[in-house]
Order: structure tokens, then C-alpha cells, then sequence
């Protein structure tokens, strides 16, 4: 058995190793990552009818989340999610209004989806969605080092450039302000400044600043210039609508009104909030049945069997466990433990020969727009896991 087993495994033939990048020639944005030696230094092929797989099924979820998103705004059922009465407007305004407050871009996590096992999407990364480095401008450098110009699936500076380029005439702006904010983590500035630099190239005016120096006021949203203020057309946030509606409702409401107003336009849109919710994955296990989405629930169900439990708004992997049948029950820990908990059946991760287990990510914005890897010797996968490029074999 054990000698059958191994034959899901994937093949040592499937990777590719190079040789390290001097910090020199890898651009500035990247130099924390290189010193939080957090990129592996081979390549995985991916074969194309794989890639195709993954594809067609994240773009058959992305399908799911808006009948759903239609289904449970027509039922004003937002408050089984646990979002408040007072941001539901502005996620109804923003959701019936998508053309001037459009869908940025997120990431599907995917376990299984190579080696002919088809793939289960577990979450939705759509609110303050991260990797933009690694993917933007990591997996370029990796691949040109490979032998035989290979491609990997990554169309995503393109795509999310095509989005801000059809915001920007409805501005009403010759260059409109697009400001990135953060809470200052110097992983998510990265992040916010990858997409401020695609912001530039779209035709937008570019800032940055964190997000305890921004006003919030009645009339917009502003930064200051010496003396002066500059109101911003677009704010770019990688900062949870979640944290915000829950622990900072009268900014929420601030927020809430000046969208509603057309004062300003956020990035993600509001209605992200909901797809970032795993409730939501309940909802549409229960309302939208499919083999698409990991079945989810909103408690531990008999007929689940092997299961994962996690916190509704948990990120980066923690306070998550999982039980199997044949493995000691797994666990992180993390600061969501507090969190209402969702139920989801399990499906395993891709593993190789050495036992890592491979997350597939696939960016979403307009369709499914570029493929990233992360990788750990756990079930698991935490702020602890390495980085991997891929390439099309």
C-alpha cells in the first residue's frame, strides 16, 4: 500500500531548481522577502490540461459567488453572515452599481488540482487579498532563468491594468488620485505598492500613505500635502472590511456614506465582505449544491466524516484544525480563535515525495488570471510556508 501511495505523490521530475538570485538583480520590492528567506529556489511544472482544470473550476466558483452574492442580497439574508445592518446598504449600492465600483481582484486556495485529482476550492481571498510581489514580479525572475523560454499562467499585471483603465474615464477626472492605504506591515505596503504602480500605468495619479493619515471627513476622504489637502478618487485598501464594520463602525459608516454618496470608490468593493465570509461558503453549499466549492457548514455535521474547522474571517492560516481519520488531529494557533467557526469537509493537498504539501492559488479578477504556489511541511499552510514559481511543462 505504502508503495501505491507513493505513486500520488508529485514527481521529482516535475521540479526544477535554480540557482539564487543575488539581491542585485532582483528588484527593491523584493529585498524583505529575500531576507525573510521565504522563496524556494525550484520551479514546479504544472501540465497544461491541469492548468486548463483549474481554470474551468475557478471560474465556475467565481459563477457560484455571484448567483449567490445576487440570491442572498434579494433575501436581505447579509445579517446571517454577521455583517451589520449599518454597512449592508453600502454592500447592496456597491453589488447593484459593479461598473464604477468593480471587482479588483482576489484568490481562489485550491487543495488537490494536479496529478489528476480534481481540485476543491476552500476560500475565496477577496478583500485584502496578498502575493501580489511574489506573483507580479518573483515567478517572471524564476522563469527566465529556466532553459527553453517556458510560460507560466500569469496575465495578472495585465488584467488588473484592463480594470483600472475602465474605472478611470468614469472618474470624471482628466487623472484622478489613487491612493493605496495599509496599516504600515511592510509585507502589505509591498503589496499596496505593486498595485499603485499598475494604478500609474493605468493613468492614475499614485500615493501611498498609511491608513492613520488619511481624514475621513463628510465630503471625501483626503490626504495632506504640507498645508493643503488632496481628496482621493480611489482608495485601495489592504485593510479588512471586516476589522473595519467590527471594530471601527464609525469609520465603517464614514466610509459606508461616501461611497454611497459616489464621494469616493473603494478597492476591493464592500461586497467583498461577503465573499471573503466562509459563511458564505455555507450559504451556497446549501443553496447552490455543485462539486466545485469544498462543502461548508456552519456546524460539524455527522455526514462530513474527515473535516476542517476555521474561523469565518480567519487569515493566513490560523486557529484552524483538521481531522482525519488516519492523522492525529492538526492545529494553529492565531489570533481568530475568538471568531465564529465554519465546518468544511476536508480535501488533502497535493504532497511530494518529501512530504510538502502545495497550495494552489489562483488570482481571480475578470477570469481567472494567474496561478501561484505556496508550499510547507503541513497541512496547513501559514505565514510560515515558502513561496514556489511555477512553469507550464
Amino acid at each position: 500500500m505504502a508503495a501505491e501511495s507513493r505513486l500520488d505523490h508529485l514527481e521529482d521530475s516535475r521540479f526544477k531548481e535554480i540557482k539564487r538570485l543575488k539581491k542585485k538583480h532582483v528588484p527593491h520590492r523584493l529585498h524583505w522577502y529575500l531576507e525573510e528567506d521565504y522563496f524556494s529556489e525550484e520551479l514546479l511544472g504544472i501540465y497544461r490540461s491541469e492548468v486548463e482544470q483549474l481554470r474551468r473550476i475557478s471560474d465556475e466558483a467565481f459563477y457560484l459567488f455571484q448567483r449567490a452574492t445576487d440570491k442572498i442580497i434579494k433575501e436581505n439574508k447579509l445579517g446571517d453572515l454577521g455583517i451589520p445592518l449599518s454597512f449592508q446598504k453600502c454592500i447592496e449600492h456597491t453589488w447593484n452599481n459593479k461598473t464604477k465600483h468593480p471587482f479588483l481582484y482576489g484568490r481562489f486556495d485550491i487543495n488537490g488540482g494536479l496529478k489528476s485529482d480534481y481540485g476543491r476550492i476552500i476560500e475565496f481571498n477577496a478583500d485584502t487579498c496578498s502575493t501580489i510581489p511574489e506573483t507580479l514580479l518573483w515567478q517572471p525572475l524564476q522563469l527566465e532563468q529556466l532553459k527553453g523560454n517556458p510560460q507560466s499562467f500569469n496575465t495578472l499585471e495585465y488584467d488588473i491594468t484592463s480594470i483600472l483603465s475602465g474605472l478611470k474615464p468614469l472618474i470624471g477626472k482628466e487623472q484622478p488620485v489613487f491612493l493605496g492605504t495599509s496599516f504600515g506591515y511592510i509585507e502589505d505596503v509591498e503589496n499596496v505598492n505593486c498595485i499603485i504602480d499598475i494604478a500609474y500605468e493605468a493613468g492614475f495619479k499614485p500615493l501611498y500613505t498609511n491608513l492613520e493619515n488619511l481624514i475621513f471627513s463628510d465630503e471625501g476622504v483626503f490626504h495632506q500635502i504640507g498645508d493643503e489637502y488632496e481628496e482621493i478618487d480611489v482608495l485601495f485598501k489592504m485593510v479588512p472590511w471586516d476589522w473595519m464594520f467590527n471594530d471601527e463602525p464609525e469609520l465603517a459608516k464614514t466610509l459606508s456614506d461616501l461611497i454611497i454618496n459616489e464621494k469616493v470608490v473603494v478597492l476591493n468593493p464592500p461586497y467583498t465582505a461577503i465573499w471573503q465570509n466562509k459563511k458564505f461558503l455555507a450559504y451556497i453549499t446549501q443553496n447552490f449544491p455543485n462539486n466545485i466549492l469544498a462543502e461548508t457548514y456552519l456546524q460539524q455535521e455527522s455526514h462530513l466524516g474527515e473535516y476542517v474547522k476555521k474561523p469565518v474571517y480567519g487569515r493566513l492560516g490560523e486557529n484552524i484544525a483538521i481531522q482525519t481519520n488516519t492523522k492525529a488531529r492538526e492545529e494553529s494557533k492565531g489570533d481568530f480563535g475568538n471568531q465564529d467557526m465554519i465546518y468544511q469537509k476536508y480535501y488533502p493537498l497535493n504532497k511530494d515525495m518529501e512530504s510538502y504539501y502545495y497550495q494552489i492559488g489562483m488570482f481571480y479578477t475578470n477570469r481567472a488570471s494567474a496561478i501561484n504556489l505556496r508550499a510547507q511541511e503541513s497541512q496547513i499552510i501559514t505565514d510560515d510556508c515558502e513561496f514556489m514559481s511555477h512553469f507550464i511543462i
